[in-house]
């Protein structure tokens, strides 16, 4: 199959899934009428691993729904955005403010500028991290055990060492 038939299949698959199983997990899932407890068993029917029911409304969870890993005792308030191309793990105790995106995609250019297809690159958030409002974690980065992540920062590269991180690109202000 050449590249072209290659890309019409994956486009036409993202679309199949988008009017299938996303309007399901993201429509009526992410819903303000869907209680908290029915929201999470609905995610792990649809083979995510959160094991806490704290996804607040209006959670866009985009990509194979098997790359979702969210351990227990974690929050997520509202509008939480998990583009997960390759795996997502958040791990246990951790706080995300309403509207922090994650995202695990990166499209290499050519030389000419052209974007290539996606490349998945994984995020890993420790345990006990706490992700402000609106904070963006680009792909293939790791956040740390007890690191803090200011409101609107966005998060380029690891940030491994407890403390506070700020900014764009976030960087460390505070132990």
């Amino acid at each position: 199959m050449n590249s072209l038939a290659r890309r019409l299949v994956r486009e036409a698959r993202i679309d199949l899934w988008a009017a299938t199983i996303g309007v399901l997990v993201n429509t009526v899932l992410g819903s303000n009428v869907v209680p908290r407890p029915i929201r999470w068993l609905g995610y792990r029917a649809f083979g995510t691993k959160i094991d806490t029911p704290n996804i607040f409304p209006g959670a866009k969870l985009l990509g194979p729904m098997r790359h979702i890993s969210i351990a227990a005792g974690t929050f997520a308030n509202r509008e939480l955005y998990l583009e997960a191309v390759a795996p997502i793990a958040i791990g246990r105790d951790c706080q995300l403010g309403p509207q922090v995106m994650i995202v695990t995609s990166h499209h290499d250019r050519t030389a000419d500028g052209v974007s290539k297809v996606p490349r998945a690159r994984p995020v890993t958030i420790g345990d006990r991290a706490w992700i402000g409002a609106r904070a963006m974690i680009l792909p293939g980065v790791t956040v740390g055990d007890d690191v803090v992540i200011g409101a609107g920062s966005v998060v380029t590269r690891d940030c491994l060492e407890p403390g506070v991180y700020v900014g764009s690109p976030a960087r460390k202000v505070g132990p």
